[in-house]
């Protein structure tokens, strides 16, 4: 337990130090097209989630990973889960796979959550993409476009996210 809070604790220090210190990540990685997608599995779907990267992103290299208190036999299989036992008390990462997901240079990263959790908005804020969009949770300017939906509506999502997107000549 108290192991439990203090790991919250390093990560919203280490969270805030990010925020106070982030520059944008504005460059040009070539003609690859490289998508992430960071959600709370708790709440969505993987499914939903892929499906919605390949409507709005067809064509583009794609990589999800969610945030789940469980890990599934799938997401062991494939790495594309994290939970807080991915994260050291001092607010490491021991989740190698997630450690190459954040180093990764994605044109565009995906934050789908809504409510405030620190392990997502960690992830985020370290993430080496280009441009972050996400839903709005709490103003710590981790994102570079935020889109204010409900959770549950990922097809206004979709529609408000091609729009901004390509109004930015992010897509074409």
């Amino acid at each position: 337990m108290f192991l439990d809070g203090w790991k919250l604790y390093s990560l919203k220090r280490k969270l805030q130090k990010s925020v106070e210190n982030s520059t944008s990540n504005h460059f040009d990685n070539g003609n690859t097209q490289q998508i992430g997608i960071v959600f709370d599995a708790r709440y969505v779907d993987k499914s939903q989630m892929l499906a919605l990267a390949q409507d709005v992103f067809n064509g583009y290299e794609l990589q999800l990973f969610g945030f789940s208190n469980t890990k599934t036999s799938e997401d062991l299989i494939e790495n594309t889960s994290f939970s807080t036992r991915d994260f050291t008390v001092f607010g490491g990462i021991k989740n190698e796979a997630l450690n190459m997901f954040l180093a990764k240079p994605f044109n565009i990263l995906i934050s789908y959550y809504d409510r405030e959790n620190v392990f997502l908005q960690f992830v985020t804020s370290q993430s080496k993409a280009s441009f972050k969009v996400g839903l709005p949770v709490e103003d710590l300017g981790i994102n570079d476009l935020t889109i204010s939906t409900d959770l549950d509506n990922i097809t206004l999502f979709k529609i408000e996210l091609v729009k901004y997107l390509k109004i930015l000549k992010r897509i074409y």
